[in-house]
């Protein structure tokens, strides 16, 4: 079947596209309900929101990947199961439509990693819902890389609240001195965490102590993750600060370095190999050597000893011949 048919409450038909995440809308005598104000669009969009964390349990009613969802005054109600109390919760998201019951997809991501590599890959959620064990450095990697994102803190009565702190967090990353942070926070109690260490350093622009990190400490792919979130950031200023943009290529090339060895412990053969094959750069290629040995040191495997010697002669064929 091309698509699946529904009839709401108030006798309006829905005809679903699964393949392409749209309707049509026909009211009771059989007439277009278009999706615009100004009546020219026929195809309504099916929004897509994602629960993630791992205290959410979606079901999904219509489809293997959406529900028909009601409408009431203006709010799609989406259920939703709470596994921590075992309990039937709601959130409520605000629409403009007029129809009074709706195709949502509702997916379930279980951590910020995969939402991530989901965005990468071309999703665009119109909801991103939260529980309680996503962080705020969660959510500015979620801001980070999908800037549209509506973020919804569950059991917050579907407010909105957490995004606006976390944006406000953002944007004061670069104008907060590192001095005040170590106001405080002892520096000492925070010496085995490299994100605060990582993030000490950027705002004080030791950019070479940062790098150092990255050799000092077995950083995981979300440790990388998080610096690279607060990089990127503090570029976002560039144009505004004369700080950043006199260290703008530092910047970028720590950033570069970064993705890199995010790369090498996710084992992404593809972007590893295209990254090396754009870089000519002796001393860039000599820092990827520097972070391949590293990371060769973290999987003793045979198979991953392989690769990882396989990237090394690729590193070394890319060098400039001596002479």
């Amino acid at each position: 079947m091309e698509y699946i048919e529904e009839r709401t409450p108030r006798g309006i038909t829905l005809k679903v596209t699964p393949k392409k995440w749209n309707f049509l809308a026909f009211d009771q005598r059989g007439g277009s309900v278009y999706a615009d104000k100004a009546g020219s669009k026929v195809l309504h969009r099916v929004p897509l929101m994602v629960f993630v964390g791992e205290n959410f349990a979606i079901k999904n009613t219509a489809h293997s990947e959406f529900s028909f969802l009601k409408v009431v005054r203006n709010r799609i109600v989406v259920p939703y199961l709470d596994s921590v109390d075992n309990r039937r919760k709601y959130i409520f998201i605000d629409t403009d439509s007029s129809i009074d019951m709706l195709p949502v997809r509702l997916k379930n991501l279980r951590n910020v990693a995969t939402l991530v590599r989901e965005i990468e890959a071309g999703v665009r959620p119109d909801s991103i819902v939260v529980d309680s064990s996503i962080t705020k450095n969660d959510i500015i990697i979620i801001k980070n890389r999908f800037s549209e994102a509506r973020i919804i803190l569950a059991g917050d009565g579907g407010k909105e609240e957490i995004a606006e702190k976390v944006t406000a967090e953002i944007n004061q990353f670069a104008e907060v001195r590192a001095t005040e942070v170590i106001k405080d926070v002892n520096i000492n109690m925070m010496s085995n965490n490299p994100v605060f260490l990582a993030r000490v350093h950027l705002r004080e622009m030791n950019l070479s102590k940062v790098n150092q990190l990255v050799l000092d400490f077995d950083l995981s792919a979300m440790e990388a993750e998080y610096i690279l979130s607060f990089i990127d950031t503090m570029l976002t200023k560039s144009g505004s600060d004369t700080e950043i943009d006199k260290n703008r290529m530092k910047l970028e090339s720590l950033r570069d370095s970064l993705q890199f060895y995010k790369y090498l412990l996710n084992r992404d053969e593809e972007n590893i190999r295209a990254i090396i094959g754009t870089t000519g750069d002796a001393s860039i290629l000599t820092s990827f050597s520097t972070l391949v040995a590293k990371v060769k040191l973290l999987y003793p495997g045979t198979d991953d000893q392989l690769v990882f010697t396989d990237y090394e002669n690729l590193l070394w064929e890319k060098k400039p011949e001596r002479t």
